[in-house]
């Protein structure tokens, strides 16, 4: 009965129901779960990952309910966070607490998710370079991933709950965002500004799952505002991506080679969240540049089935735009970034 009310919490908690478009990825994203599950999940929590990666990996799980009936996995949201509690509610991470609580959202937990997002609320501030959230309780940064992510929570919470305060958040912190001087002449954003007082770009890596939390609240103010120049914006943010962030068509972070690999387990993660995020902006919006960026999707997935696969068939390294040379490592990390680009590219049509 309990692993129902669950379940059926998760699916009224999802605004973009996925349902299984191509079954190769579906199953290729079942058995890269399994096997995410039977080496990195031990007793009921990933306690070799931070925190904010098992978030992720809890989202990705959730959304293969929805998208190939898998239930397994309903349960996770119960446990993987114990032994936590203490350092989200008082570590003052509060790009953490929003992973977090984009994860209570999908299970349909939304005492647990509100309380997070709350915490996060106290990053806001309007003295420091005009607007947004600090990133830290040292209150002297300013970065890319954790206003994306209020953006993102907002557009969660709102979508769930209808309160306009969280619309407003959304709102606000797009706008403040949007006219910072935090994405570079490319069109991507950079990891952050600089906190010497005058708020430049920091010419920081422009990682890749910058360019994918983003979409979420971009999704979600065209859903509630129809606002068009979202969807414009976007498409800028997809194509630049696919332009400057891919090497021989594999989505790739700068700290990645054939040959080496000095990415550490948090970027290991990226680009999962990335593809992730991208097919549910296309599922939010129903909207496509023609099938470009759902074609891309795929590609993706592609490149982690031909280019990233492991010791054996199911487990997937961080590589996934050459041959190994030397340069891919088999992580949980790894594992769970695999797990988002297949979870992504069974949401799309074969």
């Amino acid at each position: 009965m309990l692993l129902s009310l669950f379940i059926s919490a998760a699916l009224l908690a999802s605004s973009q129901t996925a349902e299984a478009a191509c079954p190769k990825y579906v199953d290729a994203a079942n058995e890269a779960a399994t096997n995410l599950q039977s080496q990195f999940f031990v007793n009921g929590a990933y306690g070799s990952q931070s925190v904010w990666i098992g978030a992720v990996d809890t989202v990705y799980l959730l959304q293969l309910y929805s998208l190939a009936g898998n239930s397994t996995y309903s349960g996770v949201i119960n446990t993987v966070f114990n032994g936590q509690q203490d350092y989200l509610t008082n570590g003052q991470s509060y790009d953490d607490v929003q992973w977090v609580a984009i994860a209570y959202l999908q299970a349909g937990q939304q005492d647990e998710a509100k309380k997070y997002y709350d915490i996060a609320s106290t990053a806001v501030d309007s003295t420091y370079c005009g607007g947004g959230l600090f990133w830290s309780g040292k209150r002297n940064y300013k970065n890319a991933i954790t206003n994306e992510l209020y953006m993102a929570s907002s557009g969660y919470m709102y979508d769930v709950l209808k309160d306009q305060q969280y619309l407003d958040n959304l709102n606000n912190t797009w706008t403040w965002l949007r006219a910072s001087k935090m994405r570079g002449d490319n069109g991507l954003f950079n990891d952050g500004l600089t906190n010497d007082g005058n708020c430049d770009n920091d010419n920081g890596t422009q990682w890749t799952y910058n360019q994918g939390t983003v979409l979420v609240g971009l999704g979600y103010l065209f859903k509630y505002t129809g606002d068009e120049q979202a969807v414009q914006d976007a498409w800028a943010i997809m194509d630049a991506t696919i332009n400057d962030l891919t090497l021989n068509g594999g989505l790739r972070e700068s700290c990645e080679t054939a040959t080496q690999n000095t990415c550490n387990a948090d970027q290991q993660s990226f680009k999962g969240i990335t593809m992730y995020y991208m097919a549910w902006f296309l599922n939010i919006t129903q909207r496509d540049n023609g099938s470009k960026y759902s074609d891309f999707i795929k590609s993706q997935a592609d490149k982690v089935l031909t280019l990233a696969v492991g010791s054996k068939p199911g487990w997937y390294t961080n590589l996934w735009c050459a041959a190994n040379a030397g340069g891919a490592q088999s992580t949980g990390s790894s594992q769970g970034s695999a797990l988002g680009a297949l979870v992504a590219a069974g949401q799309q049509n074969c």
